[in-house]
């Protein structure tokens, strides 16, 4: 029998403290969850108290000696302003509609067979998130009748989103694709859509690989009379399915709050930008001065180191939101600069940029830069965005192609082939190309476009693009 024996080994461990922990746990805290940890931290620590709170009564801004934390703004001008703040505050943070109610209030705006509504709404009640059925339809009030259930089903199908009241995806892409046959002009039939839904009802499993020249050489193996098709033929194929929501319930399916607030505002002046932190809803912290006293009085050892100990927690405390605020505006700040495009001319000028950029220039850790622009947003004159939007991989460049430089404009007549492309920016160009286009321009017609501009992408990647986008297709267009 092996014997044990002791042993002493140095080993190197990083070891975080309760206070590093929270230093980290608030740099990566979104503005939504702040305010809530906020509160919590004042509850539990006697030292700190709310000076001013734009959710609660006005109270006046502290003077500057008193030493706090300038998150929050001071509501004051008495009941009426703080009703109208509370109503604002009140449209801006709203509940969702489910699954359900959205479906619902759709169903409820038709005219039905009164068997057919209030079946259809069965059916609706019994959906789980993804816009499928929890128990068979059939064993539903009413569900026996095929003729009664098939125009029910018909009904919530055709519905916003379309596709809900199936049994599984593939049934929800089947449905979605004779929707669509159902939009082509009378007596015209489309040969790509009739297609997909053959392979989508009949030769699914070809589609398992998701790559063009495995679904030709699948369809070839079961030959007739599946489907014979082309590279380029399956390519279109792929291209229309990627249309299709398989989940069409989950856009719809939150019923949690939907409360999007900016941690900071970029505003244009006559010098540049100026960067702020939103201070509107956050609560004013301070140090209690009952306990700053209490901690230098002669009185009780225990009650004296008690208080010693919850202001130098509540001064952590508020130095911790500080520093995350501070972070936050260096890396806005730092945006702007890599942004300068963006920010005068608008989202179609995203320039590629990495963390590693930002943290190198603010003088910060590449992961403190991730948890500050985690879930994070901006505001500025294009809109609200989260920080991380702002950072993008390059794709095709004005150099992507020598044997197509000569179809590209020069740069003195082009605003776009000054340097390279990110994704997003792309994405924005692919969206101005088709709200301007006055004809529903292909894919392919898309990429000649953003050639023209110096960027030479993929028909297949501009069409994934523009389903990131949610915009249809030239033949749903």
């Amino acid at each position: 029998m092996q014997g044990q024996r002791q042993e002493l080994i140095q080993q190197q461990r990083l070891t975080l403290s309760p206070q590093l922990v929270q230093s980290i746990k608030l740099m990566a805290m979104p503005f939504a969850d702040l305010r809530e940890r906020i509160i919590d931290e004042v509850e539990k620590n006697p030292a700190l108290e709310v000076v001013s709170d734009p959710f609660e009564t006005a109270m006046p801004r502290p003077p500057r000696e008193h030493y706090t934390v300038r998150q929050g703004v001071a509501q004051g001008g008495g009941d009426e302003e703080s009703d109208g703040h509370k109503d604002f505050i009140e449209g801006v943070l709203q509940r969702d509609a489910t699954l359900q109610d959205y479906l619902l209030s759709q169903l409820g705006e038709l005219s039905l067979n009164p068997a057919v509504s209030d079946l259809a709404s069965l059916i609706i009640q019994n959906l789980d998130r993804d816009g499928f059925h929890q128990v068979p339809p059939q064993e539903l009030p009413g569900g026996h009748d095929p003729v009664l259930l098939q125009a029910a089903l018909e009904t919530v199908r055709s519905l916003d989103p379309e596709g809900c009241a199936t049994t599984d995806f593939r049934e929800s892409l089947v449905v979605q694709a004779k929707l669509l046959r159902r939009l082509a002009p009378a007596g015209k039939k489309d040969e790509l859509l009739e297609t997909v839904i053959t392979i989508l009802e009949k030769y699914f499993s070809a589609l398992e690989k998701g790559r063009p020249d495995a679904l030709v050489k699948a369809l070839a193996r079961i030959g007739k009379p599946a489907p014979q098709l082309d590279v380029e033929t399956a390519g279109d194929v792929f291209d229309l399915i990627r249309t299709l929501d398989p989940f069409p319930g989950r856009s719809h399916a939150s019923d949690m709050h939907s409360y999007v607030v900016p941690d900071v505002i970029v505003n244009r002046t006559e010098d540049g930008y100026s960067v702020v932190i939103n201070e509107e809803e956050i609560p004013v912290l301070g140090l209690s001065p009952f306990f700053m006293d209490l901690e230098g009085l002669e009185t009780d050892k225990a009650a004296r180191d008690f208080a010693r100990e919850s202001v130098k927690e509540a001064r952590w405390f508020l130095s911790t939101l500080e520093r995350r605020n501070l972070t936050i505006l260096k890396l806005a700040r730092a945006l702007i600069v890599f942004q300068g495009d963006f920010f005068a001319h608008g989202p179609s000028h995203l320039a590629p940029l990495r963390m590693k950029d930002v943290a190198e220039e603010v003088g910060l850790h590449e992961a403190t830069i991730s948890r500050a622009a985690n879930g994070k947003y901006l505001q500025c004159e294009w809109g609200l965005f989260e920080l991380r939007y702002f950072f993008s991989n390059q794709v095709g460049s004005l150099h992507a192609s020598a044997s197509r430089s000569s179809s590209t404009q020069s740069s003195k007549d082009n605003p776009y082939s000054a340097g390279r492309f990110s994704k997003q920016g792309v994405k924005e160009i692919v969206r101005e190309i088709v709200e301007s286009s006055s004809e529903n321009l292909s894919d392919q017609k898309i990429a000649d476009q953003l050639a023209l501009r110096g960027i030479h992408i993929a028909r297949r990647t501009v069409a994934k693009y523009r389903n990131e986008l949610t915009i249809k297709s030239s033949f749903e267009r």
